[in-house]
């Protein structure tokens, strides 16, 4: 005869009733196995933003492009899985696998990586203004006449025609 299909909740279900003492959720062997990715994602992750603050520091800036694609492809996969993580943050397991102290170093690996960047957005910013001031000031900014007078901010739209030579 064949055996019946296992959902996730009846497996869950299963597990709470073997559990002896029902304190804290129980964890699943399909839990446990999201730990372990979500914590080798987590190690992952600081790793690469410890690598784009270094490239940073050293003056290779061309490494935040070259590691955006990566970077936002880990975060996103981390910010999907944290629902499936959540409610066993404070689990022993979790504990014993390290993630809370992964989780801080990460937090403070996105807060230092987000400063850095956000001080290079400033900095690129002002220069773009700077350049821009520089080139009003030492061009033409339109078209002008014979006259020296500037025709590119006519009123009706037309050019208008001085008829005496």
């Amino acid at each position: 005869m064949r055996e019946g299909r296992k959902f996730r909740i009846g497996r869950r279900q299963e597990a709470r009733r073997s559990q002896a003492d029902g304190a804290g959720p129980v964890l699943t062997e399909e839990d446990e196995a999201n730990i372990d990715a979500f914590s080798a994602k987590v190690g992952e992750a600081v790793s690469l933003l410890n690598e784009e603050i270094a490239a940073i520091r050293a003056g290779r800036l061309q490494i935040v492009g070259e590691l955006f694609d990566r970077k936002a492809a880990l975060l996103k996969w981390l910010e999907l899985r944290m629902p499936l993580i959540e409610p066993f943050l404070r689990h022993e397991a979790v504990r014993a696998r390290g993630l809370p102290v992964q989780l801080a170093q990460l937090q403070k690996a996105v807060s230092e990586d987000s400063a850095l960047l956000q001080r290079m957005a400033r900095a690129a910013g002002t220069i773009v203004r700077e350049l821009k001031k520089a080139s009003e000031r030492n061009g033409l900014s339109g078209l002008y006449g014979k006259s020296g007078q500037k025709i590119g901010n006519s009123t009706g739209g037309r050019l208008r025609i001085d008829r005496e030579f």
